[in-house]
């Protein structure tokens, strides 16, 4: 294995990102886990008054605790040898070994066709130790957790065939990023972080269209909600609103799992509207139009929009900090790469990596600003939907039953919401629902 500088700047960044976002996260985690002890059997004072909340007896609030406390304890081992193989991989110098191997595989980088070989391989043999590390854990969730808690539906055999898919397309989507991205690195070596962030962003808006389309009937079936009620509501909804779809459909998210969801996705013409069938079996008609207002209001308040124009320069301002560190050679030979590699033009896509590898390190600690904003949109989807329908009891009601269904936390500890929830707590959702309700 290649020598790794420990104190190289890039590296000491790196082991110390990854350690203390490691230990922040076991922090919260457990900070969540002993709030979960201490009050754990309690209902939250704003929903005591609200008759639908006697869901919440005795035995759901122990069951709810018992699920969260084995995802936790199942959390911990996996985050302890997902933390130490990230650092294994770096300190061991996994990454240099790799690319020597490859480019013995595949020539050294040189044409488009030769660097993007080396480049694909490289990604795809990058991403094997992660993947296998994953799969008991993942296994131990599905089969062990969620079955235990009446959530999973999925058979091995659906497990396994789910696993092959996500390869496939897996493959073919980084295929394509790969390629574009080689052409660019290659053909503007100066300018690639410009263009390699216009087509991040227009591979997002491809895949907005695609997925609904393509990728999700892969794994699930897609029906037509049946006339009645509840579609003409919703289509009505709709008109009201000017929002245009290619349909309303039911998605068969019971043949895996018991969780409930509904989203939009898509869009121009790919946009539907999609709803769980566990959804619509859990929630009455009022109820439903509430949780599609709420979809429809951050439709409505140019959420997405908003936050697609507050992170465009953020990432290109990324990128550019990436290209600056791919152009310093220290970052190549701190990694234990050697400074003739740094020569040949077509391998910044190792520059590309390697600096992704720092900045990912110390991400964790804009959560909190990301999560800030998005609890903040679900506030105003909320109060959109309440006078959008005139019923803010529907949806206050319908958060109830989900939060029950899916055995979601009742008081989590407010560190771990303000860090970690992209939502806000049920009992603050309630809160605000029913003071609107009372103010008008």
């Amino acid at each position: 294995m290649n020598r790794i500088d420990f104190y190289n700047a890039f590296i000491i960044v790196f082991l110390a990102g990854t350690i203390v976002s490691f230990l922040i996260n076991q922090f919260l985690e457990w900070i969540d886990f002993r709030e979960r002890c201490r009050s754990g059997g309690e209902i939250p004072s704003v929903l005591k008054n609200i008759p639908e909340s006697s869901c919440f007896d005795f035995e759901k609030l122990r069951k709810i605790c018992a699920y969260k406390n084995a995802k936790y304890f199942a959390w911990i081992p996996s985050s302890v040898l997902g933390t130490a193989l990230s650092l294994a991989l770096v300190c061991t110098g996994f990454y240099p070994w790799l690319f020597n191997v490859v480019c013995r595989i595949t020539g050294t980088p040189g044409s488009f066709v030769s660097s993007y070989t080396c480049a694909f391989l490289f990604m795809v043999f990058c991403s094997i130790p992660e993947s296998i590390l994953s799969i008991p854990f993942d296994l131990y969730r599905e089969f062990r957790i969620e079955k235990k808690f009446g959530f999973s539906n999925m058979t091995f055999r659906l497990w396994i065939l789910d696993g092959i898919k996500n390869i496939i397309v897996s493959l073919v989507m980084s295929a394509i990023l790969v390629a574009a991205m080689i052409a660019v690195l290659t053909g503007f070596p100066k300018l690639w972080w410009i263009f390699i962030t216009c087509i991040l962003f227009a591979f997002t808006l491809i895949m907005q269209i695609l997925y609904p389309l393509v990728i999700a009937p892969l794994f699930n079936k897609f029906i037509p909600l049946e006339d009645g009620e509840l579609k003409s509501r919703i289509t009505s909804l709709m008109e009201q609103l000017g929002f245009k779809s290619t349909g309303i459909f039911v998605v068969d998210a019971s043949k895996r799992s018991g969780h409930s969801n509904a989203y939009f996705t898509g869009i121009g013409k790919s946009k539907r509207v999609v709803l769980y069938d566990t959804l619509v079996e859990q929630l009455t008609t009022d109820e439903l139009v509430a949780v599609l207002g709420h979809e429809f209001g951050h439709y409505k308040l140019h959420h997405i929009v908003r936050r697609i124009c507050i992170m465009l320069p953020v990432e290109f301002l990324l990128m550019f900090l990436l290209y600056v560190f791919s152009q310093t050679t220290a970052l190549y030979t701190g990694f234990g790469f050697a400074v003739a590699q740094t020569q040949v033009q077509s391998v910044q896509f190792i520059g590309l990596f390697l600096s992704s590898l720092v900045a990912g390190s110390v991400q964790e600690i804009l959560s909190p600003l990301m999560h800030f904003g998005s609890r903040r949109d679900e506030y105003a989807a909320d109060v959109f939907s309440a006078r959008l329908t005139k019923n803010p009891h529907a949806l206050v009601t319908a958060l109830i039953k989900l939060n029950s269904e899916n055995l979601s936390e009742l008081l989590p500890a407010k560190l771990y919401v303000i860090w970690n929830y992209s939502h806000p707590a049920l009992s603050e959702r309630v809160a605000a629902l029913e003071a609107l309700a009372e103010n008008g």
